[in-house]
């Protein structure tokens, strides 16, 4: 358990860095009012959302990754995607992701992947 809060702590620690840095915000939630400036972000957004809100987390994060691995014009914004998707997952209890059939090491270690294929794959794009 105490490792698990360490991790919580890494990735709110994380998110709040890249969002200043990449975004000029010094908080991410999930309920953003400025749009997206690639469209196919916003669309992911509201995919990923409706399915967080049906409770079906796995499918929300395979869509994820299927378009942070697949789409050839992921950008910042497809970032901003996944970090909003990882705070909001960090929001809910361990019950409620038990119930959806999903974990907190699950979350960690998807957020762990993610932060592997931004810098890898789309670092050097400007």
């Amino acid at each position: 358990m105490l490792k698990e809060g360490f991790i919580d702590q890494q990735i709110k620690v994380m998110a709040t860095a890249l969002g200043k840095t990449f975004f000029n915000q010094e908080r991410l939630v999930h309920e953003m009012t400025d749009p997206y400036r690639n469209e196919a972000a916003n669309d992911l957004n509201k995919r990923l959302l409706d399915l967080l809100a049906d409770g079906n987390i796995n499918e929300a994060e395979d869509v994820l990754f299927q378009a942070v691995e697949h789409d050839v014009k992921v950008d910042h914004d497809y970032l901003r995607v996944a970090l909003n998707f990882y705070l909001t997952l960090d929001q809910y209890d361990d019950d409620y992701l038990a119930l959806c059939h999903f974990s907190r090491s699950e979350a960690h270690e998807g957020w762990s992947a993610l932060t592997q294929i931004f810098p890898h794959e789309r670092g050097g794009e400007k």
